[in-house]
This record gives structure tokens, C-alpha cells and sequence, in this order.
């Protein structure tokens, strides 16, 4: 192979082929043909690799980064001896060893140096990934409106954790001055581009920050004018050596970097960007006086305004408290909503009991600090007396690890009496979960042999033992040579102390549950309050998930056909009449009362009625009511499906006493013989709206108008075009009964 050395070009000279300085590099050993040397001597300069002025370029890179940090030494750095421990901190600062390129490290040993020496209280997030903390605050303002639909807000919080990355580069919560958001960009002066996305990027943070913060605030009984988190950003430019200019910084007071406090006179339109320059960051004098001319001096004059107009900010440090313990928690993942069954109703009487099951709540359990810290090991061997300690922890950590990773496979062996525990706890889940679906329960201790038919050998399989199983310690741990994960839950301290060689070989490590600290064993279970509140609210399956937009669109109609004449007929359906159905202006505007339209889906009633009772409050103007569709065309009994609508639709006065509901009848189907049992049902339900027009005074909507081609033949859900008549049937029933406050019974 041979080089080629290039001379520098003179000025307006051309390089001649004899300028050309070969450099023949043969390996030893090898022979390069003299008529191959003499092709490439007389090949022209510009097609040849110089590979000599690359060595060049690197060396002086080398030389740059030398210049750059004197500190570092190319010759020496390998050789680095400790740092002694009786250095001061001036000398320790002053190291060469580690040395540091990222200036977002200096950013953060600046502020850790601060606290330090200073005292100044600070807790410091740097790299600080906020899209879990966006998610699960999204989860729980959802739950205030969505109710039980914000459930799919918490399974988007798991499975969006690596999906969309959202941070900032250093995060400092101080208890007086509040959040101070920080982004740093290695830019020059002149780079204006970098820093624009600097602001965006701390916009994003702050509307994070802020949400959390007003959420607290909230709970605790202040209102957003009087209780506000003060949030400070700022851009650090480590490279720059002169303050950027910007726009409006003759128009606020220097100092007011977004500061969202109870004064009222900032605000996002004057809110100033500040900078961390070069020069502050030079040493620790340095820098104190930026944190006193940028920080301390501007919150202090703040402050005073606020207290000289009688506004003083509320946010105090027990708030700051309070959202810095809801930041590490949702961080650390310690905080796993689970669905419990309601211990007592006293709502329902004892009949009532007998049709339907009780309600389920979800609360938030919190891991106990044994079980967390061994919650992502893989193989696992946990010691216990406590049967029911056991039970629960078996049960958290496989949800735990279905909600974390809906691709692992969990298998649970265990006793023929522990199975019905396990099967009814992730019954309630599957409840508002719909991604347990790889979990398998068995009770043959067989079923994990290595020639069994149901073992799957990879990586993403674990398996669950529980202590109750039909097999020894020993016999287990035969089999799960060969597994990658697993969990072995056991009473047994004394064959675990005689297998203490093999688990270390194994690679195995122990766990003791009860060693765990009193206080742990008294932490509540705290449910979480759901609430729905719209303008609409649909309690039926009668529309599917993929039609929400086209119930936005036909909700928008100002007119609709007139059904007076099928109401004045006390619900008789008159086929010529139909035929000449005139149409009807609506008195109301329907996209402005209707601005919000939820729904509660459940199939069955008593699945609706299960998912009603999950909610703490329902706020709703208009209540529309479609249920017994799939429990008629399961038991054919239209006696027991009117008593079951007849305690649902109380279940739901109870809950909304002062708002609009509308009984929505059956609809026909092709069969002669449905229709005859549904015409009984729609004749009870009728009644019972006459029957209770003092108590719950409810208003039945006539369906006998809608083909049976405008829904399936199950009559769950209906066709896009059954879909509209329905739709303009239900804007009539409120224009005409609520609206116009015609009588109805």
C-alpha cells in the first residue's frame, strides 16, 4: 500500500506530477509488483487518499483540547494517583482527576458547591426526565373529569415512558424561592437558533411543574390567584462571555424571570429569559454573586411588593414538601393504582345484593421498601411466615410486571386453595386493565418440567412459586436450574439456610419479608376520588368506541325530525305517520350545551352498574340511559332485565338528582319473538317512568321509529346510520321535554 505526501501549494502554483512524493508502506514479508509501484507513481495527486494530512488534523485536535484544559495532559492522564482525603475543598475543586467536558456538569457542581459552602437548602434534578411526572399529573386531573375512562390515562403513563423523552437539564427546588428551571446550550453568542429552543424546551417544564403544583394547592383548599408555585427559568451559556440581549429587557423589571407568584401584575407576555454566563461560573465568589443578583434579590423584592398589597404567595415549604414526596414517588415508580372490591354497601338493599356484585374502587398502594428493592431482580427467593403477606406480595408483583412490560409472560404455580385468591384479584383488575392477558395460573407443580407443554424457554418468562405449592424447596429449585427469572415464595427458614451454597451458585438472592420496620405495616390504603363531569353523559354500550366523532359531528344538527305525534299516541308507533314526519327546530344550540359528551361502557348491567359506582361524584346536566340490550339477549328474561334497569336507573338518580335522564327504550329486531319481549320491557319501563314521576321523575325516549338494520343483531351497537336518527331522537327528547317543558306523564 503506498501514501502519497502532498506540498503545501504556492500561491497560483499548480502541483506537477513530479511534485509528487511516494511513500512505499509494505508489510514485511510482501512484495508489491514494480509495475503496480510505477501505475500508481504516475497517477495524478487529486486521485489519491493522503492519509498523512488526517494524522495532522487529529494531532491538532489533540493540541486544541490540551489548550482548551491545560489541566489534562496527554502523557500523564493514564497515570493518575488518588486524591488525598486531606486536601480542602479549594484543592479537591482544583483536581485534575476526573476531568469533566460536558458543561452540564459544571452547571451542577456550581449549584452542589453552593449549598455546600453557603448552606443554602437545595434539592438538585439534574438531567431531569418530567414525562413520567406529565403523565401520571395527567392521570390524576383525569380522573377528576374522566372517571373511570382515565384508567387508559395510567396505562398511557407506563407505556410511554421510553416513547417520548422530555427533560431538563438541571432542575433546583429551593423552599423559599421555589422551582428554578435551567437548560444549558454549549453555544456561542451569536446562536440565536439554540437558544429560542432553549425557551420552548423550559416552557415545556414549567407548564409541567406549574400543573403539579396548582393540582396541590387545589387539594388543599387555595385558590390559583392566591396560591401559585414561583418558577424561575433560566439558560445557561457556559461558552458565552457577554449576556445576549433580549427584546424585552427594558420592558420588565430586571429580575422577573417568570416568576408565577401571587402578584399579579407578571405575566407570560413579559416574562424575561435570563442567562448563566461564562464569567459566573469562573469560581464559587463568582457565582454567589449571580445567585444573589439573579435569585435572592429579585424573589426578596417580590415578595415585599406581594406583602405590601396584602397578596402574600400561600405556596409555602409543607406544599413544597407535599410535591417534592409526589415527584420521587411517581419517579421511583413506588405508586401502583389497584382495584379492590367495596367492603360494605349500604346504598343497595338486600335484594339488590343478590343481582349485582359489590363496587370496585382503586386506590393507590404503595410498595413496602422490602419488596421494591427486589422488585426488578430476577431471581428471588423470599423468606415469610405470613400467608396473606405472601398472597399480596405475589399479586403486586405480577401486576407490577404486566403494567411495566405487557410482552412478559408470568406463570404463578401454586395451591388448589390460593388459585380462586389469584384468579379474583386479577378478575377486578381486567376491570379497568386490559393488558393482563399473559398471566397463567397453575396447580400442577409439573407444569414448569422442562419437557412441559406450556413452557416457554426465553427471556421474557418469569415464574412465580408460591409457598403453598405440592412440592418441596428442594424439588423447586431442581427444576429452575434452567430458568432465567424466577420467584420462590417459602416458609421453610430452614431449607433455605441448607440451600444457602446452591442459591449462591445460583446467583440467587434472598429476601426476608418480615424483617420489615412496624411503621411500614400502618401505611393506608388511599382511594382515589374519580368524578365525572360533562354536559352529556352516556351510560350505554349502544355506541362503540370508533363513533366518539361522529357523535361530535351529528350533535352539531339544528334540526331534527318531529316525534311529537309518537309521544301524543302514548307510544304507539304509527308506520304512516312516520312516513310524513315533518322537521322540528331545536330552541336550543346543541354545540354549545352539549360541549362535553363522556361515556360509561360495561356490556351487562350489572357491569355498569359496577362501573357507576367507582366514582365518588358525577356532574352531568343530561343523563341519557340505554342498558338491556345484551342482558335480554343472554337470559331472555324480560322480568328480570326491567327490575335490573329499574335499580340502575335509581342507582343513577341517586347520584344525579338534579339533572335531565332519559330512559331510552329497546329497539326492534327481525325476530317476531324478540320483539314481543321487548315490547314487555319497553311497556315496564314506560311505567316505571309514570309510576316515579314524583320520586326520580325520569323521561322515557321512544325507539319504535329505528329499523332493525340501524344496529347489529344483537342490538349492542349501532350502524353509522342508525347512529344519526338516534342522535337527532335524543337532541328532540331534550329540546321538547327539557327545553320546552312539555309533560310527558
Amino acid at each position: 500500500m503506498s501514501a502519497v505526501e502532498l506540498q503545501p501549494e504556492m500561491s497560483g502554483q499548480i502541483l506537477t506530477p513530479s511534485d509528487v512524493k511516494p511513500v512505499l508502506q509494505n508489510q514485511p514479508g510482501q512484495t508489491e509488483p514494480v509495475q503496480n509501484q510505477d501505475s500508481k507513481s504516475q497517477q495524478h495527486p487529486l486521485h489519491q487518499y493522503d492519509l498523512t494530512i488526517m494524522q495532522k488534523f487529529y494531532d491538532l485536535c489533540l493540541a486544541k483540547f490540551n489548550e482548551q484544559n491545560p489541566k489534562w495532559k496527554p502523557n500523564e492522564w493514564m497515570h493518575m494517583n488518588p486524591m488525598p482525603a486531606h486536601l480542602s475543598w479549594e484543592q479537591k475543586y482544583e483536581w485534575p482527576n476526573p476531568t469533566c467536558l460536558s458543561q452540564k456538569q459544571r452547571v451542577y457542581e456550581a449549584f452542589a458547591r453552593l449549598a455546600r459552602e453557603s448552606g443554602e437548602p437545595m434539592i438538585l434534578l439534574p438531567n431531569f426526565e418530567y414525562g413520567d411526572l406529565m403523565n401520571f399529573d395527567r392521570f390524576l386531573q383525569s380522573m377528576r373529569q374522566d372517571g373511570i375512562n382515565s384508567i387508559g390515562k395510567y396505562k398511557h403513563f407506563l407505556n410511554s415512558k421510553d416513547m417520548r423523552k422530555t427533560e431538563c437539564d438541571l432542575v433546583v427546588i429551593h423552599p423559599r424561592f421555589g422551582v428554578l428551571l435551567f437548560e444549558v446550550k454549549e453555544c456561542d453568542h451569536f446562536d440565536v437558533k439554540r437558544r429560542s429552543s432553549a425557551k420552548t424546551h423550559l416552557n415545556q417544564a414549567r407548564s409541567c411543574f406549574d400543573s403539579i403544583a396548582r393540582f396541590i394547592a387545589e387539594v388543599k383548599g387555595f385558590q390559583l390567584s392566591e396560591c401559585r408555585l414561583p418558577i424561575s427559568e433560566f439558560v445557561a451559556l457556559p461558552n458565552v462571555t457577554e449576556c445576549p440581549f433580549t427584546n424585552n429587557q427594558n420592558m420588565t423589571v430586571k429580575g422577573d424571570h417568570n416568576t408565577s407568584a401571587s402578584s399579579t401584575t407578571s405575566s407570560r407576555s413579559s416574562r424575561q429569559l435570563n442567562f448563566l454566563i461564562k464569567k459566573d461560573l469562573e469560581n464559587s465568589a463568582d457565582f454567589a454573586k449571580w445567585w444573589t443578583r439573579s435569585v435572592i434579590e429579585p424573589k426578596t423584592q417580590q415578595f415585599q411588593l406581594a406583602e405590601a398589597a396584602n397578596k402574600p404567595n400561600k405556596f409555602d415549604v409543607n406544599l413544597m414538601n407535599l410535591m417534592v414526596g409526589f415527584i420521587n414517588n411517581v419517579k421511583n415508580n413506588s405508586i401502583l393504582p389497584v382495584v379492590y372490591a367495596q367492603t360494605e354497601d349500604f346504598a343497595l338493599s338486600q335484594e339488590a345484593k343478590e343481582h349485582f356484585q359489590p363496587a370496585l374502587n382503586i386506590h393507590a398502594e404503595f410498595f413496602k421498601p422490602t419488596h421494591e428493592k427486589c422488585r426488578s431482580w430476577s431471581k428471588v427467593v423470599l423468606l415469610s411466615k405470613d400467608t396473606e403477606k405472601i398472597r399480596r406480595t405475589i399479586c403486586l408483583q405480577t401486576l407490577w410486571l404486566l403494567l411495566n412490560d405487557s410482552q412478559k409472560k408470568i406463570s404463578v404455580v401454586c395451591s388448589e386453595l390460593n388459585k380462586p385468591y389469584y384468579e379474583e384479584f386479577f378478575a377486578r383488575q381486567r376491570k379497568v386493565y386490559n393488558s393482563l392477558n399473559n398471566l397463567r395460573i397453575y396447580t400442577n407443580f409439573h407444569s414448569c418440567d422442562s419437557n412441559g407443554q406450556h413452557t416457554i424457554k426465553n427471556n421474557g418468562e418469569v415464574w412465580i412459586f408460591d409457598s403453598a405449592i405440592n412440592g418441596s424447596l428442594r424439588e423447586v429449585f431442581e427444576r429452575v436450574k434452567e430458568m432465567k427469572s424466577y420467584w420462590i415464595f417459602t416458609e421453610q427458614e430452614d431449607l433455605v439456610a441448607q440451600l444457602n451454597t446452591e442459591m449462591t451458585n445460583l446467583d440467587v438472592n434472598l429476601v426476608k419479608l418480615d424483617n420489615e420496620v412496624k411503621q411500614e405495616e400502618f401505611m393506608p390504603l388511599i382511594k382515589f376520588p374519580m368524578r365525572v363531569k360533562c354536559d352529556l353523559l352516556v351510560v350505554s354500550d349502544l355506541i362503540s368506541y370508533q363513533q366518539t366523532n361522529l357523535v361530535n359531528k351529528f350533535v352539531k344538527s339544528n334540526t331534527v325530525l318531529n316525534q311529537a305525534m309518537n309521544y301524543q299516541n302514548n307510544g304507539q308507533y304509527d308506520r304512516y305517520h312516520s312516513q310524513q314526519q315533518q322537521l322540528h327546530q331545536l330552541k336550543f344550540n346543541p354545540t354549545k350545551k352539549f360541549r362535553s359528551i363522556k361515556f360509561i361502557r360495561g356490556g351487562s348491567i350489572d357491569n355498569l352498574r359496577t362501573q357507576l359506582k367507582m366514582h365518588d361524584s358525577i356532574v352531568a346536566p343530561v343523563v341519557l340511559v340505554h342498558v338491556g340490550d345484551e342482558d335480554l339477549f343472554k337470559t331472555r328474561d324480560s322480568t328480570k332485565t326491567h327490575e335490573h334497569i329499574k335499580e340502575l336507573t335509581t342507582l343513577i338518580r341517586e347520584y344525579l338528582p338534579n339533572s335531565f335522564v332519559i330512559l331510552s327504550t329497546l329497539m326492534r329486531r327481525r325476530s317476531r319473538s324478540e320483539n314481543g319481549i321487548i315490547n314487555d320491557v319497553n311497556k315496564g319501563l314506560i311505567n316505571f317512568c309514570r309510576q316515579t314521576k314524583s320520586e326520580l321523575n325520569c323521561f322515557y325516549m321512544l325507539n319504535n321509529h329505528l329499523e332493525p338494520n340501524y344496529h347489529t343483531q344483537e342490538g349492542r351497537q349501532l350502524t353509522n346510520k342508525g347512529l344519526r336518527v338516534y342522535i337527532d331522537n335524543v337532541l328532540f327528547a331534550v329540546d321538547y321535554f327539557l327545553v320546552r317543558n312539555n309533560k310527558q306523564h
